[in-house]
């Protein structure tokens, strides 16, 4: 017996351990607590696949880096959880609404009217934010004396519209635009082709520094959340979601987070993109056309450029790299740049230069990861990356896909690798350039979804 009730205070004992354990420091549920299960039939069932809508607030490109609302809070769910976060990026409200019901992903965010959805079809978090809809129109105009009363949403915006505290509330109608976002409302309001448009506060606040000319009118709703779509497969899953979420909202971070993309006196919306969404530098004329004649993405080298140069022209870096495009010394021989070459006709030798990268790469790898490919061996040469494909071969690998490849790159530091007889160049520390390709291509698809091809 007495044994007995000492096996029953060891067990109330390790409880209260644990309830410490997952509620103290932070309030963050540790790595142990979360559900691994049989949430899918993937290889890697630790990965939480994410499908993310470009949204102004929630995804953009600032300073070189991939930011935004929900995109940060996304990163900090994966270092809460302790377990990796595969951020797939989709423009199309209609591909992203079938994924929105598709069970595809573990977190869709999307913003579209659930209501009908519910529950039969959706299983939804909870709230990630709150919003209103917002009247959008020119400076000066004035509500209550307009004629015309049509107010244009963009595409998937069903949310209920109020304009009952309008002075003249009568004789507004809504016009929906299934095709169109509702930064190409803002532009036919600049150019005067319609006069009201209506989007979420949030959205509107991102928007407003790139439309001086448009201001933010009244609100024309009430308060609506903004909540993520979650496998309805994941039970588990989905409950340590909405408790991060609840435990998370409460925080100094989640505060900050909010003030940095949410506030209209936001400095990072304000200076995101200086005077035009659509530029990345001074220099994109050449960039584009350049990339233009030699057959690839001018928003790949942009990228790159950003990567080793910050655009800074007469940069001289280490192993005497040279200029915009930092292309070491040997480099800039056979693409005849000198010391006195203009930046011009650098970014014309680094652009041909990647066009022979894309040229040794493009029949060997996955159409899908050429860039990766080829952004890695910008980085490290293009003979350490054929060493990594040709080890992911001999091991059975798939080395057409740059995941499988990177992780042969990085074990090219090791003697049993790089003393392998299918390899070529030797020694090569590998880590460095997949961690440089993961900060290119990250910075490419952020460019690919907010800068005009």
């Amino acid at each position: 017996m007495k044994k007995k009730h000492l096996s029953y205070l060891f067990l109330v004992v390790a409880s209260l351990f644990l309830a410490v354990g997952v509620f103290s420091h932070g309030r963050f549920i540790p790595k142990l607590h979360i559900p691994k299960l049989e949430k899918k039939q993937k290889e890697h069932s630790d990965t939480l696949s994410v499908c993310l809508f470009y949204h102004a607030a929630d995804y953009f490109v600032y300073q070189g880096s991939v930011i935004g609302f929900q995109y940060d809070m996304l990163k900090q769910l994966e270092k809460d959880l302790h377990h990796p976060v595969d951020i797939t990026i989709e423009s199309d409200p209609d591909k992203m609404f079938v994924t929105a019901l598709s069970n595809q992903y573990d977190i869709v965010c999307f913003d579209f009217d659930k209501t009908n959805y519910v529950p039969d079809y959706l299983t939804l978090s909870n709230p990630v934010a709150y919003t209103y809809p917002v009247l959008i129109m020119r400076k000066k105009a004035n509500v209550s004396d307009s004629v015309v009363r049509v107010v244009n949403t963009a595409a998937k915006y069903q949310n209920k519209l109020d304009f009952s505290s309008f002075d003249n509330n009568e004789g507004w109608k809504i016009k929906h635009n299934p095709d169109l976002a509702i930064e190409d409302l803002m532009d036919m309001l600049v150019d005067k082709q319609i006069d009201y448009a209506v989007c979420n506060y949030n959205e509107a606040v991102t928007l407003m520094p790139f439309y001086s000319q448009l201001t933010i009118g009244p609100r024309v709703g009430d308060n609506f959340p903004r909540t993520w779509i979650l496998n309805t497969h994941n039970k588990l899953l989905n409950d340590t979601i909405n408790q991060w979420l609840e435990q998370y909202k409460e925080t100094n971070k989640y505060q900050t987070l909010c003030e940095k993309y949410l506030s209209p006196h936001s400095y990072v919306i304000s200076r995101s993109f200086g005077k035009s969404r659509n530029s990345t530098s001074q220099y994109d004329a050449v960039l584009k056309k350049a990339a233009a004649k030699y057959g690839f993405d001018w928003r790949l080298i942009s990228s790159i450029i950003y990567q080793e140069s910050r655009f800074i022209p007469d940069l001289v870096g280490f192993g005497g790299s040279y200029g915009i495009m930092q292309m070491m010394p040997v480099t800039c021989e056979r693409y005849g740049i000198t010391d006195s070459s203009t930046v011009e006709e650098q970014i014309w030798a680094g652009a041909k230069y990647i066009a022979f990268l894309c040229n040794i790469f493009r029949d060997k790898v996955d159409t899908a990861d050429l860039y990766y490919f080829v952004s890695g061996a910008y980085n490290s040469g293009p003979g350490h990356i054929l060493d990594a494909i040709a080890l992911c071969k001999k091991y059975g690998e798939d080395n057409t896909r740059w995941a499988k490849v990177a992780e042969y790159l990085i074990l090219k530091s090791h003697k049993e690798y790089y003393r392998d007889t299918v390899v070529k160049c030797g020694y090569y520390p590998g880590k460095h350039t997949v961690n440089y390709v993961d900060e290119v291509m990250s910075r490419y698809n952020g460019f690919a979804i907010t800068k005009e091809e």
